[in-house]
């Protein structure tokens, strides 16, 4: 019997988070929808068996879920994608961990999935990879024993994508909604209509950046108590000023299916991901800032390469949930889920440096 089945194992997230569980030992299954690409995976990576099951079918789905404890979802962009592998967990009463970065779909899981995990007593773990998983870290540590702290979180990442984050990225922008600044209320703020200049550590040093809408305003408020949640993203002056004046235009233009078809065939056209050499020279920063009348305490997070992270936090996640299962249950953030002790040591063992900023 299997512990986890990896759902989408033959994209680029989910063949790095293969790899991961073969190195790791994990006794796990892939699928997906094409048998020889998963066989090929399978003999590579270590995996017991290749099952198939395609978007779209719930119910091959949960038959390739019956044997199994734990299900990692890599199959986005998950607002268009993710209902299956969802579905297909709480019709098989097994946990579930994914990789999306989709605000949207997040809010999805709270509402239609919420509360039958609960019943069915299965931990739902969105958002286990880069950028929630390090940035609710970071968060979780400015904001301890702080009662309704003022948060900001700000971002600063490589600019190489794989080809399912430049979808999902597309899908964020064209939305209308825009960013969430999150506490007592939800207020909807346009994406690149804030800014501000962050005091990103060194050798970064002050930076400026535009409100993005990142999931962590959607995860950080199931657990921790903020007063306010603000999020950014670090952009040059002039990424600033073209974001802000063309931002409307961008989004009227996505919104249309012509123009959405047209980009979709142009990132068929690139690579499936970048190479291992340019993901481990991408340089990325997380600072979470945290403020109450009484305090302050700033924590920020450094490393490298964002989607070999993700394989890694995504396995440990599904193998931490698959041996000591979980005393709650429904949708929770990853703090939540998998604890601090947990993501903080694989945090430190893949190199991420955190250094915690605060009065002396």
């Amino acid at each position: 019997m299997p512990d986890v089945l990896l759902f989408g194992a033959t994209g680029y997230t989910g063949s790095l988070t293969a790899e991961s569980l073969g190195r790791r030992g994990a006794d796990f299954v892939v699928a997906g929808r094409s048998r020889d690409k998963l066989e090929a995976l399978a003999e590579r990576t270590g995996a017991a068996d290749a099952r198939v099951a395609a978007v779209g079918d719930v119910d091959a789905l949960t038959s390739a879920l019956a044997d199994v404890k734990v299900m990692i979802s890599c199959v986005g962009p998950f607002e268009q994608l993710g209902d299956t592998a969802a579905e297909g967990a709480i019709r098989a009463g097994v946990h579930y961990v994914d990789s999306t970065g989709e605000s949207v779909f997040i809010e999805r899981l709270v509402r239609s999935y919420g509360a039958r995990a609960e019943d069915a007593g299965i931990v739902m773990a969105p958002a286990m990879g880069f950028d929630e998983v390090p940035a609710d870290v970071a968060l979780s540590l400015a904001v301890e024993g702080m009662h309704e702290a003022e948060a900001v979180v700000t971002y600063s990442v490589p600019r190489h994508a794989s080809t399912g984050t430049a979808r999902t990225i597309l899908a964020n922008i064209a939305r209308r909604d825009g960013t969430w600044v999150t506490g007592r209320q939800q207020t909807p703020v346009a994406t690149g209509s804030r800014k501000r200049w962050a005091p990103m550590p060194p050798p970064l040093g002050p930076k400026l950046g535009v409100s993005l809408p990142f999931s962590i305003g959607k995860l950080a408020p199931m657990h921790l108590d903020l007063g306010s949640l603000e999020l950014y993203g670090v952009v040059s002056r002039l990424e600033a000023k073209a974001m802000r004046w063309s931002m409307p235009a961008v989004k009227l233009a996505l919104g249309a299916k012509p123009v959405q078809a047209l980009a979709n065939k142009v990132l068929d056209r690139r690579a499936a991901g970048p190479s291992e050499q340019v993901r481990k020279a991408g340089k990325w920063t997380i600072l979470a800032e945290a403020r109450t009348p009484a305090s302050w305490r700033n924590v920020a997070l450094m490393g490298t390469d964002i989607y070999g992270l993700t394989a890694e936090t995504l396995a440990a996640g599904a193998m931490k949930l698959a041996d000591e299962g979980h005393e709650g249950a429904g949708v929770m953030a990853p703090v939540q889920a998998m604890g601090m002790e947990m993501l903080h040591k694989e945090l430190i063992d893949f190199g991420v440096d955190i250094r915690t900023y605060e009065p002396v």
